[in-house]
């Protein structure tokens, strides 16, 4: 197991951003962003890349389900995480309605951080779509305040994330 500096990614998301630009300038449709939620400096955990392998295909099959057809579709494997994206053909909003359904379907579904773009770059929030917004993992709070003042340590989330990750 790896463990990846701040270096790398700041870089990272950097090469993420210019990679959702470049789609969606080319494409000139909605861009679905997925990458799992792993905080700490190992990124790539045992089980990451079978929750991965999860979320994409059960995005995937979630916009066949719906008749939304993918025009694009690219993954990137690095220590830094892994990420997808998908440039589709069908409203933002709605999408990213079918994405906060997946994100709240299941224990595992609470790693999938699923980012909706519309062409002009802005990003669809769960907020937008009166959707709560996420919960902490192991308190319930909203995640964006216990993140934010550093609630709970590195070791306490992954250690729950490590549980989630073998099903347990």
């Amino acid at each position: 197991m790896e463990e990846v500096n701040l270096q790398e990614m700041l870089a990272a998301r950097e090469r993420r951003c210019y990679l959702q630009t470049q789609l969606l300038h080319q494409y000139k449709k909605s861009l679905i962003s997925f990458t799992l939620n792993i905080p700490g400096p190992v990124k790539v955990l045992p089980g990451v890349p079978e929750a991965f392998a999860t979320g994409c295909q059960r995005i995937e099959t979630l916009l066949k389900d719906r008749l939304v057809l993918i025009q694009h579709m690219e993954t990137i494997k690095e220590k830094t995480g892994y990420e997808a994206f998908y440039s589709v053909d069908a409203n933002p909003d709605f999408i990213k309605e079918l994405m906060v359904s997946l994100e709240d379907q299941d224990r595992i579904g609470r790693l999938f951080d699923i980012d909706v773009l519309r062409p002009d770059k802005s990003k669809v929030s769960r907020e937008d779509m009166g959707s709560a917004p996420r919960t902490c993992l192991l308190c319930g709070q909203p995640a964006h305040v216990c993140s934010r003042s550093r609630r709970h340590s590195v070791a306490e989330l992954t250690a729950e994330i490590g549980k989630i990750l073998s099903g347990s």
